[in-house]
């Protein structure tokens, strides 16, 4: 560290990155794919019949307007390969009880561990938040502001856990900051979260049907056969909403909205016709995708394949369906606005055989 960054003396800049060091070096929280917290004392998440989550070691809850996704549902995957959520934020986070004990509990496990100015520079931190010591920017507070318990929160940085380590350590210019209900912290704090945030965070949550595919032949196809195709979920709109409470009857909040727009076919081979011609298969009103063979012998299918070659002494054609979903969200600040394009698929290998037909 340099003794002076951005006009920052070394005797600011060290509290700081002890501060760092003292909110992220406890145990860590482990995820199931909802965000919710698995372990973990006070960042523990709850959820109710829903489907709902409050993720309460990451500072936000996400909620479920259509409804917790069957199975758990699959992931969406940005089509943007650029396209990332927030590594880190800037959000109400810790109760003053919440504060003390992870930061004392934090700072006792470090300190044996530190040594000269870093020793000192603790030491002095402890003492902004415990026994009222100023910094030259920022007041200092007693006993962790706990007789301002329920008027407000604490505001600390929190890392996205499956963003770039590198990148999650983006917003660490922030010095933890009490903040009154209903209000947000100074203009000079970074990377404060917003509905933007947490429309990317409600997207990283969003879980819909997935792709299985249902084929009549069943298992093996044959040659110039058509093979009918559909899709055994039903695909309609899914909302997310990802929300932060402010207190005082405030929120900021972002509510993610994924359309099923297109479901496509690749038959894995240019060897092949597709039905339709383009692959692209309808939606039905109702979300289904495809239909039953009808037992017509000459009959196309409204979505399928018929294969021209067999895969006979070469590996099986890779087939791909793949499910497009346009995403839009809205919060409080406005919108509509849109995210990049999500989607699902489900690639599979197809084996087709050649039958001899002998005519007399």
């Amino acid at each position: 560290m340099q003794a002076v960054t951005g006009g920052r003396t070394l005797r600011k800049a060290l509290p700081l990155a002890v501060l760092v060091v003292l909110l992220t070096a406890g145990t860590g929280y482990a995820y199931d794919d909802t965000g919710t917290p698995k372990t973990g004392g006070d960042g523990k998440g709850s959820g109710d019949s829903g489907g709902n989550v409050s993720a309460a070691a990451q500072g936000y809850r996400i909620t479920y307007p259509t409804g917790a996704p069957k199975g758990g549902g699959k992931p969406l995957v940005s089509v943007d390969a650029n396209w990332t959520p927030p590594p880190c934020w800037f959000g109400p986070k810790y109760t003053p009880e919440q504060f003390k004990a992870e930061y004392t509990k934090n700072f006792n496990d470090e300190l044996p561990q530190v040594h000269g100015s870093f020793r000192t520079a603790m030491g002095q931190d402890l003492d902004h938040y415990q026994n009222g010591l100023d910094y030259p920017d920022d007041k200092g507070y007693k006993d962790f502001n706990s007789a301002e318990s329920g008027k407000g929160m604490w505001w600390v940085v929190t890392e996205n856990p499956d963003a770039d380590p590198m990148a999650q350590m983006s917003c660490n210019n922030n010095r933890p900051t009490w903040v009154p209900n209903g209000q947000l912290p100074p203009p000079t704090a970074d990377h404060v979260i917003t509905a933007e945030m947490l429309s990317k965070l409600a997207f990283a949550h969003t879980h819909v049907p997935g792709v299985q595919v249902v084929t009549n032949p069943a298992g093996q196809q044959t040659v110039n056969i058509p093979t009918w195709v559909t899709l055994k979920e039903a695909y309609t709109p899914v909302k997310v909403r990802a929300s932060v409470d402010l207190g005082g009857g405030r929120e900021i909040w972002a509510e993610t909205t994924a359309e099923p727009s297109g479901v496509h076919i690749d038959a894995g081979t240019r060897d092949a016709t597709l039905f339709p011609s383009s692959g692209d298969c309808a939606i039905a009103p109702d979300g289904t995708v495809g239909a039953a063979y009808n037992g017509g012998p000459k009959a196309d299918p409204p979505c399928g394949v018929t294969y021209r070659r067999s895969t006979q002494n070469i590996p099986p054609f890779p087939f791909d369906a793949s499910v497009t979903w346009k995403i839009s969200w809205t919060g409080s600040d406005g919108g509509p606005h849109p995210l990049p394009d999500g989607q699902v698929d489900d690639p599979r290998p197809v084996t087709v055989r050649e039958v001899q037909t002998i005519n007399d």
